[in-house]
């Protein structure tokens, strides 16, 4: 006698079955509490691919902003000191900054939303800090992959 037919696994709310609810939650609280809830993630539920990719997004993102204006604080001092344009062109490289800034804040908010629904996302700029932060990480999940 033939068995019945199997139905397909059912996704919560749109949740990949391998993602799970804590990967969900700790992917959204590494948005919400920037650093400390991305560390938080990656140290409690840090297997899960999902938590992973977000924790690890959320601090590149922070870091990104962070060397954006550390950079433009360095540079901008330097070319301050140049007499009379200096202290134009500083203030206009600002505008720079403020640019990553409000880019920066638009993938925060699109990733939010992407961590909810469960799924995975790249942030770009993010996601090269993410390459050399996490260098090891990355490393070992190829190696496993191989072999």
């Amino acid at each position: 006698m033939a068995s019945p037919p199997k139905s397909p696994p059912k996704h919560q709310g749109g949740l990949h079955s391998s993602a799970g609810e804590s990967g969900r939650f700790f992917a959204v609280l590494a948005y919400i509490v920037p650093v400390l809830g991305g560390i938080i993630g990656l140290a409690v539920d840090g297997r899960n691919p999902l938590t992973r990719n977000h924790a690890q997004q959320s601090i590149a993102t922070v870091l990104a902003l962070i060397m954006s204006f550390l950079l433009w604080a360095a540079v901008g001092y330097l070319i301050g000191l140049v007499p009379i344009m200096g202290p134009i062109v500083s203030i206009s490289l600002f505008s720079l900054v403020v640019a990553m800034l409000i880019f920066l804040a638009i993938n925060w908010i699109i990733s939010l939303v992407v961590a909810l629904r469960g799924r995975e996302r790249t942030i770009p700029f993010a996601n090269k800090i993410v390459g050399r932060l996490f260098a090891e990480d990355r490393k070992a999940k190829s190696l496993n992959a191989t072999g």
